[in-house]
């Protein structure tokens, strides 16, 4: 082999090598791009405060009027976790409805709402509005969700509650069928905006206390249109929590009961001890 001859293969070895090169430092620079993009779609997480720390380990088991905290449409990353971390810093119990296609997408959230102490709930597959849609439909809208959230947490939800609050003849007897409630309505009867309008952390804790009297159930969100609203919004949970607290209440869960709630529209459920 001449001296051209090698001097041609060592200079194609170093294009192979430049070429392999530049193509390692393209995936790693995609990987890391790829692991900064997955960690801004994370949201903000709690710090617990001083006045948390000093809980008892039970402050519920008291008197008092009681209340539910109840959040649909999750999980999401951006805010479950933050809501998760506020509610175990405050040792309050609280019951998530739970959308199937984003419990199916975050099964590893669905899973630390119940490890945390929280009821999971069913809040249909993709939130859709019940009266447009067939029998059919509405049970496969039910049922494939149970089976996410059954798969996550290896406990069959009971509980029902409505998109939008619209209920069906299709989906409540869906719902006989499968042995749940007929839907799990809430109480808001002032006009205050909710969470996903986004009015603002003030606002927010205004409507929370206005709402609150003896076995209602507060509608709030994890996910959805909230997600959009500014981050600072979400210090109205532990503030509204607190308030809560200073005014007598205790927090508990929503659970089946036979009897019609009058405070929550009719809801044949009630707001129990966890």
């Amino acid at each position: 082999m001449s001296f051209d001859d090698r001097r041609r293969n060592v200079r194609s070895l170093l294009f192979f090598l430049l070429a392999l090169l530049g193509t390692v430092v393209i995936s790693v620079a995609s990987s890391v791009a790829g692991t900064a993009s997955d960690e801004t779609v994370a949201g903000p997480r709690y710090v617990p405060t001083a006045l948390d720390q000093a809980l008892p380990p039970s402050p519920e088991a008291r008197p008092g009027p009681r209340v539910a905290l109840t959040f649909d449409d999750g999980p999401s990353p951006q805010l479950t976790p933050y809501i998760l971390d506020v509610l175990a810093a405050k040792r309050v119990p609280a019951t998530f409805f739970l959308q199937g296609d984003h419990s199916e997408q975050h099964p590893e959230l669905v899973r630390r709402v119940h490890d945390e102490g929280h009821v999971v709930a069913n809040h249909a597959w993709e939130h859709p509005w019940f009266p447009d849609l067939t029998p059919e439909e509405a049970e496969v809208e039910i049922q494939r969700t149970n089976e996410v959230l059954t798969e996550a947490t290896g406990v069959r939800p009971t509980l029902f509650r409505y998109p939008f609050g619209q209920p069906s003849p299709g989906g409540d007897a869906a719902l006989a069928r499968l042995g749940m409630s007929n839907g799990v309505h809430w109480k808001w009867t002032s006009n205050k905006p909710g969470d996903f309008q986004c009015p603002g952390a003030d606002a927010l804790v205004d409507y929370v206390l206005t709402e609150s009297v003896d076995q209602a159930m507060i509608l709030l969100h994890d996910s959805g249109d909230t997600i959009g609203c500014p981050p600072a919004q979400l210090e109205y949970l532990p503030r509204a929590i607190d308030a809560l607290r200073a005014r007598g209440f205790t927090f508990g869960v929503v659970a089946p009961s036979p009897t019609p709630s009058a405070v929550n529209s009719g809801s044949r459920a009630a707001v129990v001890p966890r």
